[in-house]
């Protein structure tokens, strides 16, 4: 005999309801100034769900949410989680076309902003179709904007009497935008909660722990981080990317485990007198988003965390492998192996497995994975093939099956019969003493097709050379992989997970000729 147990209710919401039943006294969210315990924040996104549904916002619609980081921001989630709504999260860094484009396109009914953004927010308006409600976080309401504090207070506590099942949509996962647009996809209640899973699994966060988050919450890994440290009812200090702010929180709140992209690292190094601020409560900087450097390496053992571990994936991918600290030390280019569901290979380009330790692009299964892009089956179809999700991304296994990402698929620089993962030269060039930041691209080029190329920022103070910047790499690299340009930046445009926007730095040198 079977029994029906209806649909799976695995959802996100249901993971504050249990952190709040099991540690309802205890502090949830620090942000600045602001103190939540796990009961406050539950009470908070009831009342918020309630009040946003009162406005006519249904299962279903999508709401869209344009703010810093901020504990309102991780209401505004739960609240749209527990209703059934899917929250669409606009990265700020966008052009103001950009945003109308992803409003309109997922037909958002309400939009919450902070007041940062208020006059950006009131030029949109006119082109903005279907929003009919506009929230507003903090201070005085703006036009007929509904004052957010009113909703998160001025409604019942009770939970939304929804049914929300884990094959409901979420969260309009954008990609970083690397190359125009962001594409977006709609993460389900279990692709995200497969995340926690992941996470929970690898690092080991338990409730005990004091967790950071301070990547962009409007970016699925500052989500699912946050998410992640709900769920098993630990204390989440929330800041911005500012390397002074970071530091003064580790040292106040006794932050325990961050997640950063390495430049992070290179930016804490920057404020004055660094060293001076009391890091000793870190155990572990988990790194992600883009190379991490021998350089960053030695520098985290040395002044912030005696523990490295590292993961790679994408937005629409979550974990695809994760190499933990005990072969960090031992494998410190590494990336590890397979997360928690996932399946990997690589292939050539015929879709056919490639010999152990030859490279190959990365594709994958996986349960924390959606890319069915939203209005875009056309790089749905490009993207998943034979079932297979294809990263765009080279690979290669050492004898132990560990992964090493040798650079993306157009990261191959093609020049003249030359192949060149543009990777192996930055990690060269990083190391140069007056080298801030380098990204490495190929250049248009008559004779070869491409021409290496690197940018690079100075560290301040500091002025670059182009020939000292070729002479550094010289018996570090094969004379063909040397660059044969070296441009000097002031800063080189990065998505919100650190990665370099290298069609832009290409765009910008070939116009320059």
């Amino acid at each position: 005999m079977s029994i029906d147990l209806g649909n799976n209710r695995l959802n996100v919401g249901n993971q504050l309801v249990r952190a709040a039943w099991r540690y309802p006294d205890k502090e949830a969210v620090v942000c600045k100034g602001k103190r939540l315990t796990f009961k406050e924040l539950n009470s908070r996104a009831n009342s918020l769900a309630h009040g946003i549904m009162e406005l006519g916002v249904k299962k279903g619609d999508f709401v869209s949410a344009l703010m810093m980081n901020c504990a309102e921001y991780v209401e505004t989630y739960f609240a749209l989680a527990k209703m059934g709504a899917i929250i669409a999260p606009l990265n700020y860094r966008l052009t103001p076309n950009d945003l109308v484009q992803l409003i309109n396109q997922c037909k958002a009914r309400a939009i919450i902003f902070g007041q940062e953004f208020k006059d950006l927010v009131k030029d949109l308006r006119p082109k903005i179709g279907t929003v009919k409600n506009y929230i507003s976080v903090g201070g005085e309401a703006v036009q007929d904007a509904i004052l957010y504090e009113d909703l998160a207070t001025g409604y019942s506590t009770d939970e939304p009497k929804v049914d929300v099942f884990q094959d409901d949509g979420q969260f309009m996962n954008t990609t970083s935008g690397t190359t125009g647009l962001p594409k977006a996809s709609i993460m389900t209640h279990f692709n995200n909660l497969a995340v926690v899973m992941q996470i929970l699994l690898e690092i080991g966060l338990t409730s005990d722990k004091v967790f950071m988050t301070v990547l962009p919450l409007f970016n699925r890994v500052g989500w699912t981080t946050t998410l992640t440290a709900v769920s098993c009812g630990c204390k989440n200090v929330i800041t911005e990317i500012d390397p002074k702010a970071i530091l003064e929180a580790i040292q106040q709140e006794k932050v325990n485990m961050v997640n950063f992209v390495p430049v992070i690292t290179n930016l804490l190094m920057l404020v004055p007198e660094f060293e001076k601020y009391d890091t000793s409560s870190m155990e572990l900087i988990i790194y992600a988003g883009m190379p991490l450097t021998s350089e960053i390496r030695e520098a985290t053992y040395k002044y912030f965390a005696p523990k490295i571990s590292e993961y790679y994936g994408s937005t629409e991918t979550s974990l695809i492998t994760y190499c933990n600290s005990e072969v960090k030390k031992r494998k410190p280019t590494s990336l590890g192996t397979p997360a928690f569901g996932v399946e990997l290979r690589l292939v050539d380009e015929k879709d056919q497995d490639v010999p152990l330790g030859e490279i190959g692009e990365i594709i994958i299964r996986s349960p924390a994975l959606n890319a069915n892009y939203f209005n875009n089956p056309e790089k749905a179809k490009r993207d998943m093939r034979g079932g297979w999700f294809h990263t765009g991304d080279l690979g290669r296994f050492d004898e132990e099956r560990h992964l090493y990402v040798v650079g993306r698929v157009e990261d191959m620089i093609i020049s003249g019969v030359d192949k060149i993962f543009a990777p192996e030269v930055e990690e060269v060039i990083q190391n140069h003493p007056k080298v801030g930041q380098c990204a490495v691209i190929g250049l248009p080029d008559k004779l070869l097709g491409k021409v290496v190329t690197a940018v690079v920022t100075p560290k301040p103070g500091e002025k670059i050379d182009e020939k000292e910047i070729i002479e550094h790499c010289k018996g570090k690299l094969a004379d063909f992989k040397i660059p044969k340009k070296v441009k000097t930046i002031d800063a080189i445009p990065r998505t919100p997970t650190g990665k370099a926007i290298k069609f832009q730095l290409v765009k910008m040198f070939s116009e320059e000729g």
